[in-house]
Order: structure tokens, then sequence, then C-alpha cells
């Protein structure tokens, strides 16, 4: 019997989950220590929205 192995499909979805909940957790630390002021706020949730859809766009990609 000659198995082919298989061929395995990213999980898209965790990895974008898994990108916004690590950095909101990020955020949310930053912004508790006094790195972040909460003026910065909108632009690094937009940021990190763009990189989680780039991070699923390359995912998906490489299936």
């Amino acid at each position: 019997m000659n198995q082919q192995p298989r061929k395995t499909r990213p999980d898209v979805p965790g990895v974008v989950a898994g990108t916004v909940l690590a950095g909101g957790a990020t955020i949310w630390m930053l912004t508790d220590n006094g790195v972040l002021q909460t003026d910065d706020l909108g632009v690094t949730s937009a940021l990190l929205l763009v990189a989680a859809g780039l991070l699923g766009l390359a995912a998906s990609r490489r299936a």
C-alpha cells in the first residue's frame, strides 16, 4: 500500500483569531504599562486588523 501524504489545509480562522487575541493582549499589556497612550489605540487596532488580514491571506494562499 502506497499512502500519499495528506495535504493539510491551514486553519485560517484560527490563525486570524490567534493573531487578534495575541495582538489584543499585547496592546492591553503595553497600555497597562504606560508604553501606549489611549490616543494611539485607534491606529494600533487598525494595524492589528490589517496584519491579521494579511496573515489570513498568506495562509490561504499556501494551501
